[in-house]
């Protein structure tokens, strides 16, 4: 009941983590697709002339000057007609490091006007200075003794840019209403391909971090629900990843799109009413060709030739109209991306890190996929190679125990530590000081019978630990004790000790797991890490191909679906590469059984020479029982390639060897003859070994043969050349 509870819990824990996450990866998506649309909003608007305004948002650029007070900013005393302070504080935390906290902030801020060449407006920032993004860099700081004074303040002659509502009745710029247009805000003194490159940027960012924690919240859901199916995680993912994605940026770029188009129509409709002033033809032809070169991907050109090109077509332009509008389009910023290398390395590293990880996920699902497919069976049951038993830990007399170091209890394997805290403060560790391990072979018994184990190598998990603090010592033991019940997952082979039974223990090629966990927990926990570290991963490549298609500086919702055809593809990848890993796994294993069988069948074999030398000089009388023997020493036992060879030599060395047995009773000299005597021994014992081999064989050749027959693994096979092996 308490284990049912303890896991109740931990599926609640992860069921919330996967709604963090999902409610995090919503807030970032969001966010980092609002500034990608106003990035990309931001690249199609012109740099107005202020003599062009009408109505609606603009983008304009010039210099500041005082409409009527200036403010003082408080630290430089100097005019400003907004500034931004700060006053901090440095100090040391307990542990000593060097920390600073915000002691008193603050911003003010004032009507101001703006000039270019064309004309003058007034800009009204409003009560709500934080409605508004103040892209400025600090002009002032100062340090007395721990005391650090900032301020960021926009000061007259100095020249910015704005993103603002231009209301043609109070003639004054303001910041409300741009969320419509996908328009942010803005009172920069930076260049706007700055601003739109930094947004562009942090969406990529963020989008891409929005993306994995989508993934790792699906792969969590999963986990909770107990779903651990590897082609369901694909399927799921593939939808709500790729799904997501697209949903998300086809919604975007209707709004973005809407939003542009709104705006073209509202300056095409101002055509009639300032007819007479060609700076507003100007910038509507300006606007128009910057929206058609920013126009990238067949969604962009299917979106402007909708709602811009065929509904609201430019009217003819005189020679100095037109030249006007290549002016403006000219003034725009054309700056080099500043994130182009950063965008390149993040995009590198991003790769290598999600292909390590992808690997860790990949060494976790298979040998999930390894445990589902391995048959639980009895100890009477098992068979030669990868086995899988269910039993209690027992001991006896020919196999004690051993006893822990710091308890003196008995178990069949232990892991001990004594550790020493050292160092002062923050640096103060635990350092180790003694560690070993012991393991002793122990016996596995269940209502049919019991199996050794030799433990050594295997990956054990201690159900037991115990730790003392002595002084400044810490002293821990885990270990596995008598009469548990244990999951073990193993190589069985031929005993070391008894030819003759098979015992469980560590092989190479072959993975040996102990442990208390219920094989279902132990499925599920190798599928959940699998996932998550598939989910972590897929977020990684994701962020690496968005990384890499934002490197330009450019990137489009076609970019975005193009970045989410990562998880489909790279999940397909994954699950090849599994199911590839599969079939290779269980040729190695017929092949692998089939060069066992040949061993001890040439180890047979290389016996008849002598026996027949020892048999000719005592029983010379005894012609059928010699040329039988001769036939069996010019036999060749790698032409034994199937089942029936096998019975069939099987069977002639039975004949044989029970008519030597009845020749040996009447003749004393053959009886003590060594020849006999190490044939005699060699064939015994080999006997039920390999008809263990022989079992192991005809199981594995079989799943193997089923395995390349069915879908999807019959598509690798004819691509890969993995042919049916014979029994």
């Amino acid at each position: 009941m308490k284990a049912f509870m303890g896991r109740s819990v931990k599926r609640i824990i992860i069921a919330l983590l996967a709604l963090g996450c999902l409610v995090a990866s919503w807030h970032l998506m969001q966010t980092g697709l609002g500034q990608l649309a106003q990035a990309r909003q931001m690249e199609r608007m012109p740099q107005t002339p202020i003599g062009a305004l009408a109505k609606g948002p603009y983008i304009l650029a010039g210099q500041v000057h005082i409409e009527r007070d200036a403010l003082t900013a408080p630290y430089s005393n100097s005019e400003a007609v907004y500034y931004r302070y700060k006053l901090e504080e440095e100090y040391r935390d307990s542990d000593g490091d060097l920390r600073t906290r915000t002691l008193d902030s603050g911003q003010r801020g004032t009507n101001f006007q703006l000039r270019d060449s064309s004309g003058t407006v007034t800009i009204a920032p409003g009560k709500d200075l934080s409605a508004i993004e103040w892209s400025l860099e600090r002009t002032y700081r100062s340090r007395t003794g721990d005391k650090i004074y900032s301020e960021w303040a926009l000061k007259p002659g100095e020249t910015v840019r704005i993103i603002g509502h231009y209301n043609n009745e109070t003639r004054k710029l303001t910041f409300s209403g741009l969320e419509d247009f996908s328009l942010p805000a803005l009172i920069s003194g930076f260049t706007l391909d700055i601003d739109g490159g930094d947004r562009m940027f942090s969406a990529a960012i963020r989008i891409s971090i929005a993306t994995g924690l989508l993934a790792l919240g699906v792969a969590l859901l999963l986990t909770a629900a107990k779903i651990h199916r590897f082609w369901v995680y694909v399927w799921v993912m593939s939808i709500a990843v790729s799904g997501t994605l697209a949903a998300l940026g086809v919604t975007k770029l209707n709004q973005e799109w809407q939003g542009i188009a709104t705006l073209y129509e509202s300056r095409y409709q101002q055509i009639s009413t300032e007819a007479s002033n060609p700076l507003v033809l100007a910038d509507l032809a300006a606007l128009r060709q910057l929206i058609h070169q920013s126009t990238s991907g067949w969604l962009d050109r299917w979106k402007f030739r909708s709602l811009v090109e065929k509904r609201l077509p430019i009217p003819e332009l005189d020679a100095s109209t037109a030249a006007r509008a290549a002016q403006i389009i000219e003034s725009q910023p054309n700056g080099k991306f500043q994130h182009t290398w950063t965008s390149w390395g993040l995009s590198a590293a991003s790769s290598v890190l999600a292909v390590v990880l992808i690997l860790f996920a990949i060494r976790a699902v298979k040998l999930k996929r390894l445990i589902e497919a391995v048959p639980t069976t009895s100890t009477k049951g098992l068979s030669f190679g990868l086995s899988e038993l269910k039993a209690m830990v027992d001991v006896d007399d020919a196999y004690p125990p051993v006893r822990d170091p710091l308890r003196n209890e008995k178990c069949v394997a232990y892991d001990y530590k004594v550790e020493e805290r050292r160092g002062s403060g923050k640096d103060k560790k635990w350092r180790t000081l003694e560690h070993k391990k012991e393991r002793v072979p122990f016996w596995l018994e269940d209502n049919e019978g019991r199996a050794l184990v030799y433990p050594e190598g295997a990956n054990i998990t201690y159900p037991k630990r115990h730790s003392e603090i002595r002084g400044n010592k810490r002293y821990t033991v885990r270990l596995l004790d008598t009469l548990v019940n244990v999951y073990c997952l193993g190589f069985a082979g031929l005993d070391r000790e008894q030819s003759d039974r098979l015992a469980l223990q560590k092989d190479s090629d072959s993975p040996f797991l102990i442990t208390t966990q219920e094989e279902d927990d132990i499925v599920l926990s190798r599928g959940a890490g699998g996932f998550a570290g598939t989910a972590v991963s897929l977020g990684l490549f994701l962020f690496a191909a968005t990384a890499l298609l934002a490197a330009d500086g450019s990137f489009s919702p076609d970019n975005l679906l193009l970045s989410a055809l990562t998880v489909p593809l790279v999940l397909c990848a994954y699950l090849g590469v599994l199911h590839y890993n599969d079939i290779v796994f269980l040729k190695n294993r017929v092949d692998r059984a089939r060069a066992n069988i040949d061993t001890i069948l040439q180890q047979r074999h290389d016996l008849w020479p002598n026996l027949e030398k020892a048999v000719k000089a005592s029983l010379a009388h005894e012609k059928e029982l010699l040329r039988t023997i001769g036939q069996l020493r010019s036999a060749n036992p790698a032409a034994t390639n199937t089942s029936a060879r096998i019975d069939q030599l099987m069977a002639t060395e039975q004949q044989v060897v029970t008519t030597l047995l009845a020749r040996i009773e009447n003749y004393p000299d053959l009886k003590n003859n060594t020849v006999i005597m190490k044939f005699m021994s060699i064939m015994s014992e080999t006997e039920n070994y390999l008809a263990l081999l022989r079992n192991s064989h005809t199981e594995s050749v079989m799943i193997y043969n089923t395995r390349i027959q069915s879908f999807p693994d019959l598509i690798l096979a004819k691509l890969f050349r993995f042919r049916p092996t014979h029994q």
